[in-house]
């Protein structure tokens, strides 16, 4: 593995958040939800990279997230986050990838503000544990 892997997914995943910040300040929540999910997903996979040089070939973010806890448990604060953030995958991008769509429809201002605070947390706290 090339030692730069780990901060080229980790760099994604910031160009994810800043393009989920922009997108959410036109209106298109959907989108933001769905940005955070990348950014939250490709943030733990760079960490991944940086502690095992593997990765799970998921997009389960709560899969990914207890794969990293054995090298830092303190990881485990973001459960929730995760588990949250995780029902954005599908929904937010197709209008039939969930059979009768989404609970709820379109996520709403108040989701999309708790996806993007979600990601940021999350690459804040990984963003040291990189380097």
């Amino acid at each position: 593995m090339s030692a730069s892997l780990p901060k080229q997914w980790f760099e994604k995943a910031t160009e994810d958040l800043a393009v989920a910040r922009l997108v959410f300040k036109e209106g298109h929540t959907a989108h933001a939800c769905f940005l955070s999910q990348q950014c939250i997903e490709k943030s733990l996979k760079a960490y991944l990279l940086f502690k095992a040089n593997e990765y799970p070939r998921t997009h389960k973010l709560v899969d990914l997230l207890k794969g990293c806890e054995p090298f830092d448990s303190a990881l485990s604060q973001f459960l929730p986050d995760c588990t949250i953030v995780d029902q954005y995958y599908v929904p937010t991008r197709y209008p039939d990838g969930i059979p009768g769509g989404t609970a709820s429809g379109i996520p709403s201002e108040t989701e999309a503000k708790e996806a993007l605070l979600a990601a940021e947390k999350i690459l804040q706290f990984l963003r040291p544990r990189l380097t």
